[in-house]
């Protein structure tokens, strides 16, 4: 389990922003962007987002790492965003949400999810203001890359439109970005359930537990963001305008299906967990069953070899078939021991009794 991030004091002042000591520097870059003109930078200095804001249609600043607290509230001045949004962007736990603070921008918190090779999800924050987009990210990279490429080569409406549509396109890749991951533990339960029902042993239960922990996580993250998303769509909100709504409505549906595809791999993970389970007891009723039958065959053999074992005078002690006649009786009962077993249909097929 991923250890929580540090957090500022019980009791502190609600906005209080938090530094990390063990943080990386963050890294802010900006794309600013019309139907015409592009310019994409690194920003050394966070003067340069104050002189750009107001001059470009679309304003995208992204930043990657929220441990350095000057750095947050210095971003948070420049674009008056409100201080309890800036202080769950600490919390890297934070749940999906959506909140809205007045009509001058929101905030939407997200997780975005990929495999590393085991699931990863990093929390990231979305603020959308009349011209610009801000996202804070935990740390470098991220699904979003084919979002750029469309803002860089053109492509599509994202041009033409505005702050509203590229918060959607935001949202709406990190949402698919939760169907390659859902396919990738699709696989994985494949190649568990023939591992289940050929010979399991100890690290098959492990690799197991391990899966449906990991669904788990992947749904808490995946329910919220629905509910965030829905909050979106019902709430009267002017910086969304009605046909990036449309759009929006095809982001929720998509994480409805996420979350659908997760159930139905929870369910699947249970249901492996129970026929391995019932795997590991059917051959311990094998082995019952063959240790029994050893016992079947032998019990009435040490029961002839105990009379004729025994110290009392024999009726006719020199008798040379002594010995034979013994080993015969006994190989006579075991024979007839085993066929009555095999006539069971106990031995050689999986028929009951």
């Amino acid at each position: 389990m991923r250890p929580r991030a540090p957090r500022a004091a019980p009791g502190s002042e609600p906005g209080t922003l938090y530094s990390d000591p063990e943080a990386a520097p963050p890294r802010v870059t900006v794309i600013a962007y019309g139907p015409l003109e592009l310019t994409e930078c690194p920003v050394d200095d966070l003067a340069l987002l104050e002189r750009m804001r107001g001059n470009w249609p679309v304003l995208w600043v992204n930043v990657d790492g929220v441990g350095h607290a000057p750095t947050i509230a210095e971003v948070g001045r420049i674009f008056g965003l409100h201080r309890l949004a800036l202080e769950d962007l600490g919390d890297v736990q934070q749940r999906p949400k959506a909140e809205v603070y007045d009509d001058s921008h929101l905030f939407v918190s997200a997780r975005m999810a990929r495999m590393t090779p085991e699931l990863d999800l990093e929390h990231m924050g979305i603020f959308l203001g009349p011209d610009y987009v801000v996202t804070f990210q935990e740390r470098q990279g991220d699904p979003l890359e084919p979002v750029r490429q469309r803002i860089r080569l053109s492509r599509g409406r994202i041009r033409r439109s505005g702050p509203d549509y590229l918060a959607y396109a935001v949202l709406d890749a990190i949402v698919d970005n939760y169907f390659p991951v859902a396919e990738a533990y699709a696989d994985s339960l494949d190649a568990l359930e023939d591992e289940v029902l050929g010979r399991p042993g100890r690290a098959t239960m492990e690799r197991l537990h391990r899966t449906r922990r990991e669904l788990m996580s992947l749904r808490r993250a995946a329910w919220p963001m629905r509910d965030a998303i829905t909050i979106l769509l019902r709430e009267p909100m002017p910086l969304f305008t009605g046909e990036t709504l449309v759009y929006l409505r095809d982001t929720q549906d998509h994480c409805v299906q996420v979350v659908e595809l997760v159930d139905q791999y929870r369910e699947l993970g249970a249901s492996l967990t129970d026929l391995y389970l019932s795997s590991v007891s059917n051959r311990m009723n094998e082995v019952m069953k063959v240790l029994t039958i050893f016992s079947a065959v032998f019990i009435p053999l040490s029961f002839i070899s105990g009379i004729f074992g025994m110290n009392v005078d024999h009726p006719d002690p020199v008798w040379w078939w002594n010995l034979p006649f013994a080993v015969g009786v006994m190989a006579g009962t075991a024979a007839m021991v085993l066929l009555w077993v095999a006539s069971r249909g106990w031995v050689g097929n999986d028929r009951g009794g």
